[in-house]
């Protein structure tokens, strides 16, 4: 059984294509690109905020859980025990005058103020009830 219009099998039936053939599909493919292209950045700008603040908000102390104060009171503590160590270590050298500022130094760095106050005062309590016990 012959076929009607002797085409091979399998392979479609192409024509030469014309100059506005090949222009029209570069056009789709640019209108596509841009089409994905527009997407993605209206997707962007949803997740956006609307207005960027202009200076940076600082959250206050007011702000934080009984949580966050307790484990940042902790990671305070660690951190002002190590630098107290590698002070100690570093230096041997230096009266107790200078070795005090350098501790002093370590205590008021920007951030740890309120921390080490949390400290003083759970250290305060400590030191009152231990004399207290032993009157």
């Amino acid at each position: 059984m012959e076929k009607a219009n002797n085409k091979p099998e399998g392979k479609p039936e192409t024509k030469p294509k014309t100059k506005d053939e090949k222009e029209n599909i570069y056009n789709n493919l640019e209108k596509y690109i841009e089409s994905n292209i527009e997407k993605k950045l209206n997707s962007l700008m949803e997740t956006l905020p609307e207005k960027l603040p202009k200076e940076p908000t600082v959250a206050g102390y007011h702000n934080l859980t009984i949580l966050q104060l307790y484990k940042n009171t902790l990671g305070t503590l660690i951190d002002i025990i190590n630098d107290i160590t590698e002070a100690y270590d570093k230096y041997d050298y230096l009266d107790t005058n200078n070795y005090i500022y350098i501790i002093i130094g370590i205590l008021m760095k920007d951030g740890r103020k309120l921390y080490v106050g949390i400290i003083f005062v759970f250290l305060s309590f400590i030191i009152y009830f231990i004399d207290g016990a032993s009157v």
